[in-house]
């Protein structure tokens, strides 16, 4: 089935034939795109996560193993590791802080020889108050809390990009004739006819594409540190010792 470009059918006033790959088609003059809601969209998914995982790979910690963390604790870090791999940052960072929040839970049932099912919030004032990590790490789990785990666990997207600008080039889209308008602004912009301005980087118009920007980058800062983190935590908290000795205090209830 041959799918001609509309844009150009509409303003050029001729017919270019799309190029069909997995379940979207694209203009080789213009560049429209449009997805083909009756094909299966995994192709495409297998595509862009494999060239998302090869560009980032490089700046990661190297992967950890099942043997490298306590079970429910991997299990959760892969959650982070995969997501980010495939492009989806926003995910990977709310799962760090749902990975930190089991990391002191861990801490604490080996400590009580019980579950200890409260919020992320609960679990750092307890551990702070009886002293069960060194204060470096209850730091660094505070710091992550206000600064990240908050924001973007409750989709405050305005307060994760705001305090800078970005710069725009205003279009207007002319009622009943927008594609017209877009392309005739987007030539205005080569041919520098239109003035750019700044535009602050919280503003409803722009935020949601700073955020993206901004959650690639930060994503792969916080997995290294949420990683270094990890296995920080194995070597102090999460020893052979630890589990011998809770198993001896509370009976063999405890989870290896």
């Amino acid at each position: 089935m041959e799918f001609i470009c509309p844009m150009c059918r509409k303003i050029e006033k001729k017919d270019i034939k799309m190029e069909e790959e997995h379940d979207k088609v694209t203009c080789p003059k213009c560049k429209t795109l449009l997805y083909l809601p009756s094909k299966s969209p995994l192709g495409r998914y297998v595509n862009e996560w494999k060239t998302h995982a090869e560009n980032i790979d490089i700046f990661l910690r190297p992967p950890l193993y099942q043997s490298d963390l306590e079970p429910r604790i991997f299990s959760l870090y892969e959650d982070c590791y995969h997501t980010l791999l495939i492009g989806r940052y926003n995910a990977s960072i709310v799962m760090m802080g749902v990975l930190l929040e089991a990391v002191m839970k861990e801490r604490i049932s080996l400590k009580l020889g019980r579950d200890f099912n409260k919020s992320y919030w609960a679990c750092l004032n307890l551990i702070r108050e009886k002293k069960w990590m060194k204060i470096d790490d209850i730091y660094f789990l505070e710091n992550f809390r206000k600064n990240v785990r908050n924001l973007y666990q409750h989709s405050e997207e305005a307060k994760i990009v705001s305090g800078g600008f970005i710069r725009a080039w205003p279009i207007e889209l002319e009622k009943g004739k927008e594609a017209e308008s877009l392309k005739e602004g987007i030539e205005k912009i080569r041919e520098a006819k239109i003035k750019s301005i700044l535009v602050p980087t919280d503003a409803p118009v722009v935020r949601s594409i700073v955020k993206q920007e901004r959650d690639h980058d930060n994503a792969i800062i916080l997995f290294n540190q949420v990683y270094d983190f990890l296995l920080t935590s194995k070597i102090r908290y999460f020893k052979q010792k630890e589990y011998d000795e809770s198993h001896k205090k509370f009976g063999t209830g405890m989870r290896l």
